[in-house]
This record gives structure tokens, C-alpha cells and sequence, in this order.
């Protein structure tokens, strides 16, 4: 009897140790695949950062739709959606979007034309810009998210690219008054504490002095300056390259 009892502890004693083990083991392999996804999460958040930012990796999708109206179309979209002023294109990229203005710059950042929660809101132009002001003195800003893939604002880190820049030097943008060409100036990244979405000055020499200083940032030497009596249109999108990274273009209207 004594000999049945001590095999019985043995026997349990022993299956102890087995659950003791292979819980032991669980963990361990938990532990160890929960870090390998961490890692790997992590490694793929790189890479789509990587790709979105690198002057050389990002593909340029190229439009062939070109010589539209885009007064009339911002006319058309205008009368359903009062909110949407004008329209922006860079010939020979995707970059073709109307652009909405509210009362503030929140409206559009994460919601859409029907107000719908987005990621990536709509173009828009700052609220303290008055569209009737092109031909004027004054200065525009619009907004769009860089999507880290080639869609909304993401396409213009291909700037970085002297190739690209040589041949992407216009933007349209246009009212519903009448069609605009302007010609890039500057591009450079900068960060959220510059405050390069200036809109108001005391004076038209401030005004042309403010935007030539901007020139003098450009990565590129343009060979255009800045009058008293120019326009100038600022596009603002993220750059993931530095911490509140932003990459900054200016052109001035043309015609």
C-alpha cells in the first residue's frame, strides 16, 4: 500500500512539473513572438516612411489630362458645394484637386466635402486668405496631408528631385474668375515653428522682402524674386524627414 501511495505523489508530483514546464515554455515563446512583432511593426513603419519621403522611391504617376477649364469646373463643383473656391493642378502629376475654405482651418482637415470623418480631409486654403485677392498683393496657403502613398499632397516631395522640378515648374490654380498659371520660386523643408503661413503685412515692401527671404531658402536658385505688386501662392504639406517636419513651395502668379 505504502508502495502504490509514493508512486501516486511521484505520478502527481511529476505532472506538476510537466504543467509547471509547459506554462513556463508558453510565456516564454509569448514574450519572445510578441517582441519579434514589435520589431517587425516597427521595421514597416519605417519602410512606408522611408518610401514616402525618399527622393528616388516615391514613383511619379503622371496625368495626360491637360488643357481643361478650370474655372468651369470650379464653377460646376461651386454650385453644389459652396465651400469649394478653387481648383489645383501641376500639370503632368496626380495633384489635380478642388480646394475648399471655411471659417477655420479644422473643417477640412479630417473631414470631407460631406463632412464625413477622413484621414485626409480635403485641400484647403488657410481661412485667413480672401480668394478675391489673386492679381493682388497678397498671399495664399493651402493645405494638403502628405498620405504617405502618391495621392493628396504626398506627389510634391518629388521636388526634391532637380529632374522633377526642371519639369514641374507651373501650377494652375484657378477661381472661378479665371484661369491662373504660377511659377515655383522656392521649395525647402522646414518645421512647424517657422512661421513661413504668413498672410498679413504691414506694408507691400514687407510683403516682398518677406517672400525674397523665402527665395533665399529655396533649394533651388530660381533666378525669380519677388515684387510689391506680386501674388504669391504657398503650398504646405508634412515632411517626415525632421520631427514637425514641413515641406514649404512658393510661386508667384504669372498670368
Amino acid at each position: 500500500m505504502q508502495n502504490e501511495d509514493s508512486k501516486r505523489k511521484y505520478f502527481v508530483l511529476g505532472l506538476i512539473i510537466l504543467v509547471v514546464t509547459i506554462s513556463i515554455v508558453g510565456v516564454i515563446i509569448s514574450l519572445t513572438s510578441g517582441n519579434k512583432d514589435k520589431d517587425e511593426s516597427k521595421n514597416d513603419s519605417d519602410v512606408i516612411i522611408e518610401d514616402a519621403v525618399g527622393d528616388l522611391s516615391l514613383a511619379v504617376l503622371n496625368s495626360t489630362d491637360e488643357g481643361r477649364d478650370l474655372s468651369s469646373e470650379i464653377k460646376a463643383l461651386n454650385a453644389t458645394y459652396q465651400d469649394a473656391v478653387a481648383w489645383l493642378k501641376i500639370p503632368g502629376t496626380v495633384i489635380d484637386y478642388p480646394i475648399f475654405y471655411s471659417s477655420d482651418n479644422d473643417r477640412y482637415l479630417r473631414h470631407d466635402r460631406d463632412n464625413n470623418a477622413t484621414d485626409w480631409g480635403e485641400p484647403f486654403l488657410d481661412y485667413r486668405c480672401n480668394i478675391q485677392n489673386i492679381g493682388k498683393t497678397s498671399a495664399f496657403i493651402i493645405y494638403g496631408h502628405n498620405s504617405e502613398t502618391n495621392d493628396n499632397f504626398t506627389p510634391l516631395v518629388n521636388y526634391k528631385r532637380p529632374d522633377f522640378f526642371n519639369t514641374h515648374k507651373q501650377i494652375e490654380f484657378s477661381d472661378v474668375n479665371g484661369n491662373h498659371t504660377w511659377e515655383i520660386f522656392s521649395i525647402y523643408v522646414t518645421d512647424s515653428n517657422d512661421f513661413y503661413i504668413k498672410t498679413e503685412f504691414n506694408s507691400d515692401t514687407e510683403f516682398a522682402n518677406f517672400f525674397n527671404d523665402r527665395k533665399n531658402m529655396s533649394i533651388y536658385n530660381t533666378g525669380l524674386s519677388i515684387s510689391e505688386s506680386d501674388t504669391v501662392l504657398t503650398l504646405s504639406t508634412c515632411d517626415y524627414t525632421k520631427t514637425d517636419g514641413r515641406l514649404v513651395i512658393h510661386a508667384k502668379l504669372i498670368k
